[in-house]
C-alpha cells in the first residue's frame, strides 16, 4: 500500500523535523520561492479571516494561519463567478473573454503561457498540484510550464482496489444519471467513507510538501490547489459531529422584493427550483453542514502545512499566497451555489505573505487577475506585455492603492463593474432582465437595486463607459479586430450599453469548442 499520512502524522512529522534541522534557505535572497494554495467555492464568511467580525461559521485555524502571517485583502474580486474561467483567468493574467475560456468545458489553449511558463523560463521549478480545470483528463496531458503534475488522476492511480470501488460506490450517487434534485449539493451529509490518510487532500499536501523538499538549488513556483469545499463537499466520517445542521442560523430572503427588484434573479430560481425542486430548509440546512465540515476537512490540511512551513524555515524565504477560485451562496438570495456575480460570489479570500512585507488588512479593491503582475514584482521576473492586471506591490507595501474599479464577467449572461461606491451589473440580452445599479457604501448587501433611478443615470453612463474601455482594450485572441468593440466616444451612452452587449454575445458564440469527452476523441 503506498506511504500515506494524516495531517496529524505530518504535523508531528514537521514538528520533529524543526526540532533537529537548521531552518533552510532554498531560494536565494532575491530569488523567494512560491506557494499558492488554493480552495474551492470557499465562502468568505465561512472562515475566522473574512467572516463578519472576525468570526467564521466554523474555526478556520488553518486557514487564519496562512493569511496572518501576510497581508489580508478584505476586498479582493475574482474574474467570473464560476471555476474554470476564474482558475485560467488567474493562472494566464487575463481575462475569460481574452482567451476565451468561459464556460464550466472551456479548454485552455495548450500554447497559452501561464505563470508556469513565465516562472520555469525564469529558472524556477515548477508544479501545478491539485485541481487545475484545464481539462486534461479530456485533452490528454498538459503542461503549461509545469514540471510536475499531480492530481486526480494520480491520486485515483495509487489507490487500493478494495478503495477504489468504495470511491466508485460514493461517486455513483453524483453521476449524472443518478443526480437528482438538490442531491450534488449532500444535504444528507454523506461522508466519503475511506481512511483519511486515503482522501485526495493529505496526498495532495504530501506531494506538495514532497516537491518543495526536492531540490534547495533552485526557487519554486507550486500550486497545491485543494478540492474542498467543492460539491458534494467530501469529509470523512469523524466529522459528521463536528456541525450540526439544526444549530445553523439561515439567511432570510425576501423573494418578493428580489423579484420585484431583479427580473432576472427570480426568473433563475423559477427555473431552478423547476429543475431541482424547492431548496427547503431541510434541504438547506443538510447541505451547509456538510459544506462546513467540508471547510473543516480542507483546514486540517492548511494546519499541516503551516506546520511544515515552519518547521522546514519555507516561511522565511517563501511567498505564500491563499486564494479561492470563486465564493459560494449559502442560502443568500434563495440560491445555493454560485454562477452570479453577487457580492457572496465574487468577493473571495485572498492573502499574500511575502518576505519583508509586514502583515496588515486592507479594504482596498484588488483583484485575482492582478496576483500575476504582483508575483513577477516580488520576484525580479519582468511581467510579460499580456498581462491585464496590475502588479498590488504598491499597496503590499505601503497601502497604497492601485485599483479605482474591478471587473467581473459570466460571459453570455451578464458583466459587472464596480467602484469603490457603485456596482454595475449589465445584462447581455437586453430582455433578460439583469442590470442593476448598487450603493455599495448604502446597501453593501447589494438588494436595492437602482439601474432606473433617473438622477443616478450619470452613474450608470461612467460605469458603462469605462465598461466599454476595458472590454475595447483586451479583445479576445482569434476574434478579429474589425468584428470587436471599439472604445467609447463617451456621447451616447445607449450606444455604449449596446456595444457591450453585442461583445458579450459575441465571445460566446465564438467560443471554441468545449473539451470533448473521451468518447468523442
Amino acid at each position: 500500500m503506498p506511504n500515506r499520512l494524516s495531517p496529524l502524522l505530518l504535523l508531528l512529522a514537521c514538528c520533529a523535523a524543526g526540532s533537529d534541522d537548521e531552518p533552510r534557505t532554498g531560494a536565494a535572497p532575491d530569488r523567494p520561492n512560491v506557494l499558492i494554495v488554493i480552495s474551492d467555492d470557499l465562502a468568505s464568511i465561512a472562515t475566522g479571516t473574512w467572516g463578519l467580525d472576525g468570526e467564521g461559521l466554523v474555526s478556520t485555524p488553518g486557514i487564519d494561519a496562512l493569511a496572518r502571517r501576510g497581508v489580508v485583502f478584505e476586498r479582493a474580486l475574482c474574474a467570473s463567478p464560476f471555476c474554470t474561467p476564474s482558475r485560467q483567468s488567474f493562472l494566464t493574467g487575463r481575462w475569460p473573454h481574452a482567451i476565451r475560456v468561459t464556460q464550466l468545458k472551456s479548454t485552455l489553449p495548450k500554447d497559452a503561457p501561464t505563470l508556469g511558463t513565465v516562472f520555469r523560463d525564469a529558472g524556477y521549478r515548477t508544479a501545478a498540484i491539485g485541481k487545475m480545470h484545464w481539462m486534461r483528463t479530456r485533452v490528454g496531458e498538459v503542461e503549461f510550464g509545469f514540471d510536475r503534475i499531480a492530481g486526480k488522476i494520480e491520486w485515483q492511480a495509487q489507490l487500493t482496489p478494495e478503495e477504489r470501488s468504495i470511491l466508485d460506490e460514493y461517486n455513483r450517487g453524483w453521476s449524472r444519471s443518478e443526480r437528482r434534485g438538490w442531491s450534488m449539493s449532500n444535504p444528507e451529509g454523506a461522508p466519503l467513507p475511506l481512511a483519511e490518510e486515503s482522501h485526495m487532500a493529505p496526498f495532495l499536501l504530501e506531494k506538495a510538501m514532497a516537491f518543495m523538499d526536492e531540490d534547495a538549488t533552485s526557487p519554486f513556483l507550486a500550486f497545491l490547489s485543494l478540492g474542498e469545499p467543492h460539491a458534494p463537499f467530501h469529509f470523512p466520517p469523524r466529522l459528521l459531529e463536528s456541525v450540526d445542521p439544526k444549530a445553523l442560523s439561515l439567511p432570510q430572503v425576501d423573494e418578493a422584493l428580489q423579484a420585484k427588484e431583479v427580473l432576472g434573479l427570480a426568473t433563475m430560481l423559477r427555473s431552478r427550483r423547476a429543475l431541482k425542486g424547492p431548496l427547503t430548509e431541510d434541504i438547506l440546512r443538510g447541505a451547509l453542514a456538510a459544506y462546513l465540515r467540508s471547510v473543516l476537512w480542507m483546514d486540517e490540511q492548511l494546519v499541516a502545512l503551516d506546520r511544515y512551513l515552519e518547521a522546514s524555515g519555507r516561511w522565511e524565504d517563501t511567498i505564500v499566497i491563499f486564494w479561492s477560485d470563486n465564493g459560494y451562496l449559502l442560502g443568500e438570495r434563495g440560491h445555493l451555489g454560485k454562477n452570479y456575480p453577487y457580492r457572496e460570489v465574487v468577493q473571495v479570500p485572498l492573502s499574500i505573505a511575502a518576505p519583508g512585507v509586514p502583515p496588515a488588512r486592507t479594504g482596498e479593491l484588488a483583484h485575482a487577475i492582478d496576483v500575476f503582475p504582483t508575483l513577477c514584482g516580488l520576484c525580479g521576473i519582468d511581467p510579460p506585455g499580456f498581462l491585464q492586471g496590475v502588479s498590488l506591490e504598491p499597496l503590499l507595501r505601503s497601502g497604497t492603492p492601485v485599483r479605482d474599479q474591478a471587473y467581473t464577467e459570466f460571459v453570455g449572461q451578464m458583466a459587472t463593474l464596480e467602484t469603490e461606491r457603485w456596482k454595475l451589473h449589465l445584462g447581455a440580452q437586453a430582455s433578460a432582465g439583469w442590470d442593476q445599479l448598487y450603493d455599495l457604501q448604502a446597501d453593501p448587501g447589494e438588494t436595492d437595486n437602482r439601474f432606473n433611478e433617473a438622477d443616478l443615470q450619470p452613474v450608470v453612463t461612467d460605469l458603462v463607459r469605462r465598461m466599454r474601455d476595458l472590454l475595447a482594450s483586451t479583445p479576445p485572441d482569434g476574434v478579429l479586430a474589425e468584428s470587436w468593440v471599439s472604445p467609447s466616444r463617451g456621447t451616447n451612452p445607449d450606444e455604449d450599453v449596446r456595444a457591450i452587449r453585442r461583445a458579450l454575445s459575441l465571445v460566446e458564440s465564438s467560443r471554441p469548442a468545449v473539451a470533448p469527452r473521451r468518447g468523442e476523441r
